[in-house]
C-alpha cells in the first residue's frame, strides 16, 4: 500500500495550498518555498508581549497570547484558512499545528502545556462541515507539543449566527452565555495548564467567551494561540 501510496504521489502530486504547486510527501499540504514566507507574528527571542497578548492585556489573566500568523485579504494565510474551513483539508490543520508546536519549541515554548482545548462548534454545524477545524489545529499542536487534547470539556449549546460581518459589540452579545463546560469533564482541568486555541481571532469575542469559563475552573494556568489574527 505505501508503494502504490508513494508512486500515485508522483503521477499526481498534492497541490501546496497556497501557491497550488507539487509537494513532495514531507511537506504536506504546504510547500517548504511557502512554509518561509508565511507572515508570522511571532517575535524572536519570544516574549508575552505578541500582538494578541496586548489584545487581551486586562481582560481576562493569560500566561501566553500567541497568534502565528498575520491575516491579509488574499494573502498566504486566508488561503490556509479558506481550505481547512470550506475546501473539506481537515489535515491543514493538523499540518499547521504541527508547525506552529515546531516555531514555538525553537522558541523554547514547548513544553509549557499540558491539555489543548478547541474553541467548541455547534453540533448541527460541526455535523454539516465534518469537522471542526479548530480541533484539527489542536491536535496538530497536542501531536508536536507530546501533550494531551480534548474537544470534550468546552460545549457551544447555543447555534450563533456567523461572526464575519458583525461589529465588535454585535460579536460579544452573539457569544454571550452560548459556551458551557461539559460537568462530566470538568475535572480533567484540575492543576492543568491549558491551552485554548481557534483558527482565527478578530475582535476575541469568541475565544474571550470560552477564556472567562475555564478561569473559573482550578486550572494552574490558561493561554489562548491561534493559527491567524486579523
Amino acid at each position: 500500500m505505501n508503494m502504490l501510496t508513494d508512486f500515485m504521489s508522483l503521477v499526481f502530486p498534492e497541490a501546496c495550498v497556497v501557491c497550488s504547486g507539487p509537494v513532495i510527501k514531507t511537506e504536506q499540504s504546504v510547500c517548504i518555498s511557502c512554509r518561509s514566507e508565511l507572515p508570522s507574528l511571532l517575535t524572536r527571542p519570544f516574549s508575552n508581549h505578541e500582538p494578541l497578548a496586548k489584545k487581551f492585556e486586562g481582560l481576562v489573566p493569560l500566561r501566553y497570547a500567541v497568534s502565528w500568523l498575520q491575516f491579509v485579504k488574499g494573502g498566504s494565510t486566508q488561503r490556509l484558512l479558506h481550505a481547512l474551513k470550506y475546501g473539506r483539508r481537515p489535515e491543514v490543520g493538523e499540518v499547521l499545528g504541527r508547525l506552529l508546536a515546531a516555531e514555538l519549541q525553537s522558541l523554547g515554548q514547548s513544553a509549557v502545556f499540558d491539555l489543548v482545548i478547541p474553541v467548541p462548534m455547534h453540533p448541527r454545524k460541526q455535523k454539516k462541515r465534518g469537522y471542526n477545524q479548530a480541533m484539527e489545529f489542536a491536535k496538530g499542536l497536542a501531536q508536536g507539543m507530546a501533550c494531551d487534547v480534548s474537544d470534550q470539556i468546552l460545549v457551544k449549546q447555543t447555534a450563533t449566527e456567523t461572526q464575519t460581518r458583525k461589529r465588535k459589540l454585535e460579536r460579544i452579545l452573539n457569544v454571550s452565555e452560548v459556551f458551557v463546560i461539559h460537568p462530566e469533564h470538568k475535572q480533567a482541568l484540575f492543576n492543568k495548564r491549558v491551552l485554548l486555541v481557534d483558527d482565527v481571532i478578530t475582535t476575541g469575542s469568541t475565544i474571550e467567551a470560552c477564556a472567562r469559563l475555564l478561569i473559573r475552573e482550578p486550572v494552574a494556568e490558561l493561554s489562548i494561540a491561534s493559527i491567524a489574527m486579523a
